[in-house]
């Protein structure tokens, strides 16, 4: 489970620099259309389409790193309240809940782009963006969130026995 661990860590800090990359990047594209929009009256046509792929395209990178960051929002009303084998019962049943989450959309998110892929499906905007690119990121973005569901979990059931 170590090596996992350190191949995890890995894709971890290559996802997340490669988010950091497309925040960057939206931040940009966003700026430089509202300069040329308003001053210019000349919008990036493409600024939309694009935009809405780095925002896709962020959340998938960045998920497995902010669940293990335990950075993601949770309702800590219940969790901060308990002690012991009920704290331990709700954060088992909420990694149970995104492990479950994570297989649908690898296994479903791999299908349908695949599908995509093999209809040469496109998107019916000005660029023409295949579909399979933009949705291929979500089973690949769910891979590491399964690990670190997988990683969290032995960690607390290993935390329980002792």
């Amino acid at each position: 489970m170590q090596f996992i661990g350190k191949i995890l860590l890995i894709i971890n800090k290559v996802f997340l620099c490669l988010a950091s990359i497309n925040m960057a990047a939206l931040v940009v594209i966003v700026c430089l259309d509202l300069l040329l929009r308003y001053f210019f009256s000349s919008p990036l046509l493409w600024a939309t389409e694009v935009t809405e792929i780095l925002l896709l395209y962020i959340t998938f990178l960045a998920t497995a790193w902010v669940f293990k960051e335990d950075g993601h929002v949770v309702i800590d009303v219940f969790i901060g309240k308990t002690r012991g084998f009920k704290k331990n019962l709700l954060m088992n049943i909420n990694n149970a809940i995104v492990g479950i989450v994570s297989v649908v959309l690898i296994y479903y998110g791999f299908i349908t782009t695949y599908d995509h892929y093999k209809r040469r499906v496109f998107n019916p905007t000005i660029m023409e963006t295949p579909i399979a690119i933009i949705i291929m990121i979500i089973p690949i973005g769910c891979i590491p969130l399964l690990l670190e569901v997988l990683m969290k979990g032995r960690n607390l059931l290993t935390k329980r026995d002792n």
